[in-house]
């Protein structure tokens, strides 16, 4: 039995390609972000079997009903915010994410960006490039003794705190979804997160987007960090409330800011985010390596070339609403 799937968004790396292809399955692509009248029409003229979610504004009810032939959606990746699984399991749909493809590299991601932080390279980059030379403006520090705090202990949380174990840093973590084993020994587990703000002096947040995580990292979970205490969001932007950030930055109440991901991206030319110095930005490309985008292909396709063929997928790839997980 022949089967068709869509990518939404651009086409998944050629290695997977290569897995559907030799399987006898059809792969066609849309571009990136194709606007929703299109995308509907689309889906019914072609009528596709499964759906790969890479670039698009958001999965909905209206999309899932747009192809009678629909039997399952897998994200291009680890976060399914821009799915409606709800949605998609009231029509009996399974909705699947590549978990943990890309988590080396988003760790590897946060670990450059608080390196960057505490040892000042921004400004000190700024300083030469304006003719500056010397240590008299330089505001680096150890990161050895200092304190962790991951939020969200997946795949992503727990690669970053093997990442950080040579540096001397100790680990704290929340996560109230993992089993204890999880931790193991390269983190203590937290038993909340007022307790892992108030005692990191480095914040890392490796949690999902969901109803429960949105605007997270508020106001009054800023006012808890320690005032010379950096925040590391690669996870989704909406998890923190960005002008309680920026007013937080700006008043002193915490040190910096290390982002890869921003409420409405690309953020705006007005973005107030672009006026605080203590600040270090990226375009969302933790986990846009080469290699990551090969992995999460790869594992996006076999897992549906499996589904499709009936046979059976590890739970852990099935997206669930109504949980708070690590981020994959």
């Amino acid at each position: 039995m022949s089967f068709t799937v869509l990518s939404l968004g651009g086409p998944v790396a050629p290695e997977g390609e290569d897995v559907l292809r030799a399987a006898g399955i059809v792969l066609l692509s849309t571009g990136p972000y194709p606007g929703k009248a299109e995308l509907l029409a689309l889906l019914a003229e072609i009528q596709p079997d499964a759906l790969v979610v890479r670039l698009v504004e958001r999965v909905d009810a209206e999309v899932l009903m747009a192809s009678p032939a629909l039997k399952v959606v897998a994200k291009h990746g680890s976060g399914v915010n821009d799915i409606d699984v709800a949605a998609a399991a009231a029509l009996g749909i399974p909705v699947l994410a590549s978990v943990g493809a890309n988590a080396h590299s988003v760790a590897e991601h946060a670990l450059t960006l608080m390196l960057a932080l505490a040892k000042d390279l921004k400004s000190q980059d700024d300083f030469m490039r304006r003719g500056g030379w010397g240590r008299k403006a330089y505001r680096g520090y150890e990161l050895r003794a200092r304190t962790l705090g991951i939020v969200g202990f997946g795949a992503i949380g727990s690669a970053f705190a093997g990442l950080v174990v040579p540096l001397g840093v100790k680990t704290i973590a929340y996560d109230p979804y993992v089993p204890d084993a999880v931790f193991g020994v390269q983190a203590e587990r937290v038993p909340d997160l007022d307790t892992l703000l108030s005692r990191a002096d480095v914040v890392s947040l490796h949690c999902p987007l969901t109803e429960e995580t949105r605007g997270m990292i508020g106001a009054r979970a800023l006012t808890l960090m320690k005032r010379d205490a950096v925040l590391i969001n690669t996870a989704r932007g909406e998890i923190v409330d960005e002008r309680a950030l920026v007013k937080a930055l700006n008043g002193g109440d915490i040190g910096a800011a290390g982002l890869d991901v921003f409420a409405s991206e690309p953020p705006a030319k007005a973005n107030p985010i672009w006026k605080c110095p203590n600040v270090i930005v990226s375009p969302h490309v933790g986990g846009a390596t080469e290699e990551a985008w090969r992995e999460i292909s790869l594992m996006t396709c076999r897992n549906l070339m499996a589904f499709l063929e009936g046979r059976r997928i590890d739970a852990r790839f099935f997206a669930r609403p109504d949980r708070f997980p690590g981020e994959q």
